[in-house]
């Protein structure tokens, strides 16, 4: 009996295991799976297509609905290690040029046209998983004419189609003068992203 109330006064006297470091690592785990997620959808939320364009037109552009709007195709040239995609005044001539890049071995299809907002864009006129290289625009949306996929024009979200994870991929560029440029290290790393 006396063996049963030592057990019993040990029981009541010994210290509790403390929790703290438990709730401790749960807590940080819980703070850097927010900031993660944070990071992640921000990074996927924002629109690529709004974030490169380095030119702009001053005004904004509502396409019909009712025109398909085709490229124009245009000869481009490299000079001082730099792809001329074209220039603003036909971006803003032609509102849709498609031409290519072409040296070392490489060829990259390249877009410009304005968006919405009145914004230049440039982008690598290919649409990936179906390798379709052209396309058109019908109201504020392109279109690729190989397998019909639709992106929104602004925001390059996918509308409809099978490839709309891939739209157009937009290019950093610079204003040079009224030239569109691009350094060609950066079209001769280019690769699709499948």
């Amino acid at each position: 009996m006396k063996n049963n109330r030592e057990d019993k006064k040990q029981k009541f006297t010994q210290q509790k295991k403390s929790k703290a470091g438990f709730f401790s690592i749960v807590g940080i785990v819980a703070v850097m799976i927010v900031i993660g997620s944070y990071f992640l959808f921000s990074n996927s939320n924002n629109s690529s297509a709004s974030t490169k364009a380095a030119a702009d037109t001053g005004q904004k552009i509502d396409y019909s609905p009712n025109d398909n709007l085709e490229q124009t195709v245009i000869a481009s040239k490299v000079e001082n290690s730099k792809e001329i995609v074209t220039t603003l005044s036909m971006v803003k001539e032609k509102k849709f040029i498609r031409t290519e890049y072409t040296a070392n071995g490489k060829t990259v299809p390249l877009a410009a046209f304005i968006q919405p907002d009145g914004k230049v864009m440039v982008a690598v006129s290919y649409c990936e998983p179906c390798k379709g290289d052209s396309f058109h625009i019908t109201g504020n949306q392109i279109i690729c004419n190989t397998c019909g996929t639709t992106w929104d024009l602004q925001t390059f979200k996918g509308i409809s189609g099978g490839c709309q994870d891939y739209p157009p991929q937009a290019l950093t560029y610079s204003l040079n003068g009224d030239n569109l440029e691009i350094p060609q290290a950066v079209l001769d790393t280019w690769s699709p992203r499948v």
